[in-house]
């Protein structure tokens, strides 16, 4: 029977694997990145064979590739090597506007579509490019600067208005245009583009609202709508997020974030498969102790799995407490090799819990909003099947949700068959001492004590503290977010926290809190 899949996946690996360290590019560096990566989804689309090296994460990655046994030999090229084996496979050029940021994601679109190489007019003039085309390439070239767009939307809608029906239907991404690791999976799969500037331009806006719509509900929603290191930031996170569900998408978090950078080479890893299981330690014997479940937040998306959650993972801390890891199901089809390394590497103290909220990050209470409510209810059951299967298949007794949702929505989500909900990302407006643990249809649902714009130890052992009920034994579910970049302040909190507080995993806070019952 066929495996469900949410998100396209690769062709396995070819056991021989080419690869780039992209900081021995020539000037300008931007743009010969941006040309590589385009092509690095054409060359992948048949058979992945190009892996591209950012930086040392994705040496780590390419090593475990290697020692898993995915890839047998490794050629390192330069660029002039690598246009010489793979240009072959192009059947043109696509040159970039650069004074319309939409151009970028327009001509990745069309590359994936007519299997076009991408440059900027400066860097297709200094390295000669067109000359390096095959033979039959060398007539097809589209100059974006030629339509002589005035905004990003008009470039959009040209393309849009022509191209809609060439593209995949089962995703999307909103993509900052600056942004380059993820391209290679845009070609590759001919995923529709679209992105939001800071400005929040109402045509702009009402465009990418269009497209969502007329794309198919329940479906993921890649790069990330906030770009803070890019020439333009875009709409921000909470809104973007909130357009994208209200469209009926859920995101999936993999572009350039304020802790990760953009995954990049998803047209190798999601080629990869893996085996994943692991089992936690039991509880421990029930005492008249406050128990903590401490959960790292934004490990919905492939980004952090990529690079901060492998940061954290490198820590010497690693290991020695108990931690929950929030896990995105669709990383297990987007990257099930870097899953693995997770698994492999895995203490008894380590425990991964479903991510925010079911199958992708959504804002509960805002999808499907722009549906009509028969359709919003058919689509939001469709949304919990996927949910199930995506948790049935990972094997998540836990779930973590974002933010206080109506009675009937967490209930639907405490059906699924998870033992435990790790409510919030942080302590809402509705929580209290006497809220924090709940029953839900049979299921306990422990809100977060912590408030999110907690930044210090000392602030987050207070805050704790402040947040525990006079009750023993008692239950704590502490959200920790970005502010964690090192697990020694993780540390440091359960040793200021002292005995009185006992640090458990998320499985364990579920069976200590059964303990509790019957006592």
């Amino acid at each position: 029977m066929e495996t469900l899949t949410v998100c396209h996946k690769s062709l396995a690996p070819a056991r021989a694997m080419a690869a780039i360290h992209l900081k021995d590019l020539p000037a300008p560096y931007w743009d010969a990145e941006l040309t590589l990566t385009c092509l690095q989804g054409l060359v992948n689309r048949n058979v992945p064979r190009l892996f591209l090296v950012q930086d040392v994460y994705d040496e780590k990655w390419l090593d475990w590739l290697v020692e898993r046994g995915d890839v047998d030999d490794l050629v390192w090229l330069s660029l002039d090597e690598a246009l010489e084996r793979f240009l072959p496979a192009v059947e043109g050029l696509v040159l970039v506007a650069p004074a319309i940021p939409a151009s970028y994601n327009v001509a990745t679109m069309l590359a994936g579509i007519k299997n076009c190489l991408v440059a900027t007019p400066a860097f297709a003039q200094s390295y000669g490019l067109l000359a390096k085309l095959p033979a039959g390439a060398r007539n097809n070239l589209l100059d974006l600067g030629g339509f002589r767009w005035g905004k990003d939307v008009e470039a959009y809608r040209w393309f849009y208005d022509r191209y809609f029906d060439q593209l995949s239907h089962r995703m999307c991404a909103m993509m900052d245009p600056w942004d380059l690791p993820l391209r290679d999976y845009m070609v590759e799969f001919r995923l529709p583009l679209f992105w939001v500037s800071f400005s929040y331009d109402r045509a702009e806006a009402a465009l990418a609202e269009e497209l969502l719509l007329r794309l198919p509900p329940n479906i993921p929603c890649l790069g990330w709508p906030y770009a803070p290191r890019s020439q333009d930031p875009g709409v921000g996170e909470d809104m973007g997020v909130i357009l994208v569900n209200e469209c009926a998408k859920f995101e999936v978090c993999s572009g350039y974030e304020t802790v990760s950078r953009a995954v990049s080479n998803l047209s190798v890893h999601s080629g990869t498969k893996a085996t994943l299981q692991h089992k936690s330690l039991p509880p421990p014997p029930l005492e008249q102790k406050v128990y903590v479940s401490f959960i790292r937040t934004d490990g919905d998306g492939p980004n952090f799995y990529r690079e901060c959650y492998r940061s954290l993972w490198d820590d010497a801390c690693h290991g020695r407490f108990p931690m929950g890891w929030q896990q995105g199901p669709t990383l297990y089809d987007l990257i099930p090799d870097i899953l693995d390394w997770f698994y492999t590497h895995a203490s008894p103290n380590d425990s991964f819990v479903n991510a925010l909220t079911g199958i992708g990050y959504i804002h509960e209470e805002n999808y499907a909003y722009l549906y009509p409510p028969e359709q919003r209810q058919e689509i939001w059951r469709d949304y919990l099947r996927l949910s199930q299967a995506y948790r049935e298949r990972s094997g998540f007794s836990c779930l973590t949700t974002y933010h206080e949702m109506s009675p009937d929505k967490l209930e639907s989500f405490c059906q699924l068959g998870f033992k435990g909900v790790f409510a919030n990302y942080g302590r809402s407006f509705i929580t209290s001492l006497h809220n924090q643990t709940e029953e839900v249809a049979g299921v306990p649902v422990f809100r977060a004590c912590l408030k999110a714009d907690a930044r210090t130890v000392e602030g987050v052992v207070a805050d704790i503290q402040k947040w525990t009920p006079r009750d023993r034994p008692e239950f704590i579910f502490v959200s920790l977010n970005n502010w964690l970049t090192r697990l020694e302040y993780a540390e440091a909190v359960i040793a200021a926290l002292g005995p009185e507080y006992m640090a458990v995993t998320p499985e364990q806070l579920v069976g200590l809190y059964w303990q509790s019952k019957t006592a």
